[in-house]
Order: structure tokens, then C-alpha cells, then sequence
């Protein structure tokens, strides 16, 4: 009788880890699984009833972005930018704001699951979009500013601004005040990539 209550009790344990395994798996999945590939377009530029696919691009980012710094994880941002200095760029301040949340040191509530307001949206060039959402998580006010191109059939993020205070990128790559996206060339400048990369390193 013990031996089969023993039984009993293990294969109850056993399956609630796996219920266990299997919920956070989902919950990493959810992160994980978030990247959506470059939206096409119809054709070679982004027409005006792509507004909604450019925000919705730039809403998913954001998710993937701030998700991966409550979450701790390591995530790929290739779906959304192409430039290899902006791409390193991205990834170095997610590391450095994933240390900085460790330690309590950013004053904003990062999370997967944003609320969004209405988004700023302007046409800068044949095919050029300046977007800014602002958005909150757990009561938390934030912005995320992006200059998005449309390329071969597809739009990639050129430049990005998050812009929180004591923010990796705000000490980077300039104050609010100073800091301007209208440059879809900012991160070929190797001048201007290296001064930034050389801040990083003091951070």
C-alpha cells in the first residue's frame, strides 16, 4: 500500500514539472517565436495603405525588444534591420540593458506586452518613414523612435531611438534634444559608428 501511494505521489509530481516545463517553454516561445519577417510590398516602394503593416512592424520590434530585456534572453533582430552596424548596435544595448535591469538600474518596466497609443507617422522620401510610438507597460511610459526603409520588397529599420532616460542609447548616441532621425546613412558613417562603439565600451 505505501509503494503504490508512493507511486501515486511521484507520477503527480512528475507530471506537474512537466506542466511546469511546458508553461515556461510557451512563455519562451512567445519571445522567441515573436520576430515577423520583413513585411513584402506590392511594389518597389511602401505605398500609402502600408501605413498600418509599417506600425505594426515597428510595434512588433518594440515587443521583441523590451520583451528580451524583462526576459533576460538572448533574441535576433535580422528580421528587422539589415545594416550590420545598427544589428551590433541593437545587440550590444539589449546586453548592457539586460545587465543594467539585473541590477535595477533602469528606471522603466520592460515587458513582452506593451500598450500602445496612437502612433506618429510621417513619409520622409519615396521610401523613407519616420515612426514613433509611444507606449507603457506596468504604468511605465516609454517611446521608441524609427526611421524604416522600404528595400527590395521589403522595409528594415535604418535607425532607432528608445531615448529612457540614463538609456544605453540615449549615452551613445545623443540626448533627446540633439538626437535626429531623418538619416538612413547615420550607421554607414564609420566616423560616427566608432565614436559610438567607443561610448558603449565605457558603460
Amino acid at each position: 500500500m505505501r509503494k503504490l501511494t508512493l507511486g501515486i505521489v511521484v507520477l503527480v509530481f512528475l507530471a506537474l514539472m512537466g506542466c511546469s516545463k511546458k508553461e515556461n517553454s510557451s512563455d519562451n516561445a512567445n519571445l522567441n517565436d515573436n520576430p515577423i519577417e520583413s513585411i513584402s510590398s506590392k511594389e518597389d516602394q511602401i505605398s500609402d495603405d502600408d501605413h498600418d503593416s509599417i506600425v505594426n512592424f515597428g510595434k512588433a520590434f518594440v515587443n521583441l525588444y523590451t520583451g528580451a530585456v524583462a526576459e533576460q534572453e538572448t533574441v535576433s533582430f535580422e528580421n528587422y534591420i539589415s545594416n550590420e552596424n545598427l544589428l551590433k548596435f541593437t545587440n550590444k544595448m539589449l546586453e548592457l540593458e539586460q545587465k543594467q535591469e539585473l541590477v535595477g538600474g533602469i528606471g522603466v518596466n520592460f515587458g513582452l506586452e506593451n500598450e500602445f497609443k496612437e502612433a506618429e507617422y510621417k513619409k520622409l522620401d519615396e521610401d523613407l518613414y519616420y515612426l514613433s510610438l509611444t507606449f507603457s507597460n506596468q504604468g511605465s511610459g516609454m517611446s521608441c523612435k524609427l526611421l524604416v526603409q522600404s528595400d527590395n520588397k521589403s522595409i528594415n529599420i535604418v535607425d532607432l531611438y528608445f531615448g529612457n532616460k540614463d538609456g544605453v542609447d540615449t549615452i551613445a548616441t545623443g540626448h533627446p534634444a540633439v538626437r535626429k532621425l531623418d538619416n538612413p546613412k547615420l550607421w554607414d558613417d564609420q566616423t560616427w559608428v566608432d565614436g559610438v562603439f567607443e561610448k558603449l565600451e565605457k558603460i
